[in-house]
């Protein structure tokens, strides 16, 4: 089984996105840039979060997302 990203965003939505794939216990991956250049000492960008699902679960993912109006 392999990830594909669902999701990149702020650190603040990310948080409902988790929030949404947990409820549905949905399985994903959190890469959280923001965090890793702060380590590294450089700034970060906008939508440095990133959340990955297995690829068997994307369409429901990002059918989960739209029903609660979350968007890149």
């Amino acid at each position: 089984m392999n990830h594909v990203r669902l999701f990149s965003g702020s650190e603040i939505t990310t948080l409902a996105v988790k929030d949404i794939l947990e409820e549905n216990n949905i399985e994903f991956i959190l890469r959280d840039d923001i965090q890793s250049a702060i380590s590294a000492g450089f700034g970060s960008a906008d939508k440095a979060v990133h959340v990955f699902v297995y690829s068997q679960d994307l369409a429901k993912a990002q059918q989960l997302l739209l029903d609660n109006n979350i968007n890149e």
